[in-house]
């Protein structure tokens, strides 16, 4: 019969409430993962930023040190009084070069595996970065 297949009102709401229940906790379930998947992205990002800093800060030590081997080697040049001895100059500067290079490639290639490393794995706490001098204007105030 017909009536069979009718749901009674009562039935019906407290299904609709359950239903309704339901959606609720499944919004702030989302709603939770959302935050935490973005509090992840933004430490992921810190983390990223922090790192890249610190590689080029290393990177301009290391060109600022080469800059200054390359003057030392050219007063060295200056002074020079036979081809020989330029040519000794020369040689043990291009081999320190290039010892240097290979060195600060060993360590750009660890700092590049920490970096990814805290990018791909964020620490719980967001990454600060430690300040090396003062604020770029700063001195323009003073």
């Amino acid at each position: 019969m017909a009536s069979d297949k009718v749901t009674p009102i009562q039935q019906a709401a407290t299904s609709v409430r359950k239903a309704e229940g339901k959606l609720w906790r499944d919004c702030a379930d989302m709603s939770a993962w959302h935050r935490r998947s973005l509090g992840g992205a933004l430490r992921s990002t810190q983390a990223a930023i922090c790192g890249l800093q610190e590689m080029t800060g290393v990177l301009l030590a290391f060109w600022q040190s080469r800059a200054k081997d390359s003057l030392t080697a050219g007063q060295q040049l200056a002074a020079c009084d036979s081809p020989e001895a330029a040519l000794e100059i020369q040689l043990e500067y291009a081999g320190a070069m290039l010892q240097a290079g290979a060195d600060e490639f060993v360590r750009l290639h660890a700092l590049g595996g920490r970096i990814l490393a805290d990018v791909l794995v964020p620490p719980a706490r967001p990454v600060v970065a430690a300040k090396t001098g003062p604020a770029p204007g700063a001195a323009l105030a003073a």
